[in-house]
C-alpha cells in the first residue's frame, strides 16, 4: 500500500500548512502588521476586551458582504483600527481625534475589502484557539479564561492598573509581561505546549490545513458523503 504524504498527494494541504507556520512565526519576530496599510499592534486580550465594550461588530463573526450593509460601519472601521493602532490611548480624545483626522483617508477604500482584512487579522489571532464545547452559555469571560490558565500554569500575574507609570516601570525592569498584553498568536501556542506536556495524547486542529485534508478524504470517499 502507498505511502500517504498530505504535502505531496493532498491538494493545498502544503500551502496552508507553510501558511500556518508563517501565522504561528510572525509574533515571535516582532514583524509589523497591518490592515489597509496602517499599522495595527498584536491582537491581545486587553484589545479583544477593549473591541468587546465598544460592541465592535467585527467580532461577531459576520461575512464582509453583510458587515458593508451596517448603519454607522465606517465609523466602526476607524474605532476598530483606532483600538488596534500602536497609538492607542484609553480615553485620550485629542490622541483619537488626530487618529481619526490622520487616517480618514482610509475611508476611501472598498469597505469590503478593508472589512476582509480586519477578519483576517481576527481569525489569525485566533488560530491555535481551541474550539468551543458548544455550550451558548457564557459563565465568564474569554479573558478570564485565558488569564486563569497562565496564572495556573505559567505563574503570571494580572495587572488591571498597566497604566500607572509606576506599574509600567516596574514591569519594564522586572521583564515579566502581563497576560493582557502577551499577543493572542503567542498565548494560543503557548496554551497547546502546556496542554501537550500535560497530556501527551492531547489532540488538536489546524484551522487551515484540516479542512483540505477532509475536503481531500470525502472527495476520495464520495459515497460517505
Amino acid at each position: 500500500m502507498p505511502v500517504v504524504v498530505l504535502t505531496r498527494d493532498c491538494p493545498g494541504f502544503a500551502e496552508a500548512a507553510r501558511r500556518e507556520e508563517e501565522l504561528r512565526a510572525v509574533p515571535f519576530l516582532g514583524l509589523e502588521e497591518r490592515i489597509a496599510g496602517l499599522p495595527v499592534a498584536p491582537l491581545t486580550l486587553r484589545k479583544i476586551q477593549w473591541l468587546t465594550m465598544t460592541r465592535s461588530p467585527f467580532l461577531a463573526s459576520l461575512p464582509p458582504d453583510v458587515l458593508i450593509e451596517k448603519p454607522g460601519i465606517a465609523v466602526d472601521i476607524l474605532l476598530f483600527l483606532w483600538i488596534c493602532s500602536p497609538q492607542f490611548q484609553p480615553g485620550h480624545e485629542k490622541a483619537k481625534a488626530r487618529f481619526y483626522k490622520t487616517h480618514a483617508a482610509v475611508l476611501n477604500m472598498e469597505a469590503a475589502k478593508v472589512c476582509r482584512e480586519i477578519l483576517d487579522y481576527i481569525d489569525e489571532a485566533f488560530l491555535d484557539a481551541g474550539q468551543d464545547d458548544g455550550d451558548q452559555r457564557s459563565y465568564y469571560s474569554t479573558a478570564a479564561s485565558i488569564v486563569g490558565y497562565f496564572h495556573r500554569s505559567y505563574d503570571l500575574q494580572i495587572d488591571v492598573w498597566e497604566n500607572h507609570w509606576a506599574r509600567r516601570l516596574v514591569r519594564m525592569l522586572t521583564g515579566q509581561p502581563n497576560i493582557l498584553d502577551i499577543p493572542l498568536r503567542i498565548a494560543f501556542q503557548l496554551i497547546r505546549v502546556q496542554q501537550r506536556s500535560a497530556n501527551p495524547e492531547a489532540q488538536f486542529t489546524n484551522r487551515l490545513s484540516q479542512p483540505k485534508v477532509d475536503d481531500w478524504m470525502k472527495s476520495l470517499n464520495p459515497k460517505s458523503n
